[in-house]
């Protein structure tokens, strides 16, 4: 089994002021596009369809949620690890 990707996606990043702080979040969409993008060009897998990724996820090192993302027609979940402040994350495999 290969080791889990990490890939850096400063775009995916967004500040929404909420209280008592201001905190950034991951933008779904792009981090979704991410997903693909990793699990298409390292992981090399071929069949891969749609993604979809939760709405306000912390960028903060060590929080970890899950995308769900077609391959082969059907739906698997993919965990993704913050990695970095900066955006930074890893991308797993599909289960």
């Amino acid at each position: 089994m290969p080791a889990p990707h990490t890939v850096t996606v400063v775009s995916t990043v967004t500040v929404t002021s909420t209280v008592p702080a201001l905190r950034r979040v991951f933008q779904p969409d792009a981090v979704a596009r991410g997903v693909v993008q990793v699990l298409k060009e390292e992981y090399k897998i071929s069949d891969i369809g749609d993604a979809t990724c939760p709405d306000g996820q912390v960028v903060e090192p060590g929080n970890s949620f899950s995308c769900m993302v077609q391959v082969s027609g059907k739906w698997r979940s993919v965990k993704i690890v913050v990695k970095s402040v900066d955006g930074e994350y890893e991308v797993g495999q599909p289960r």
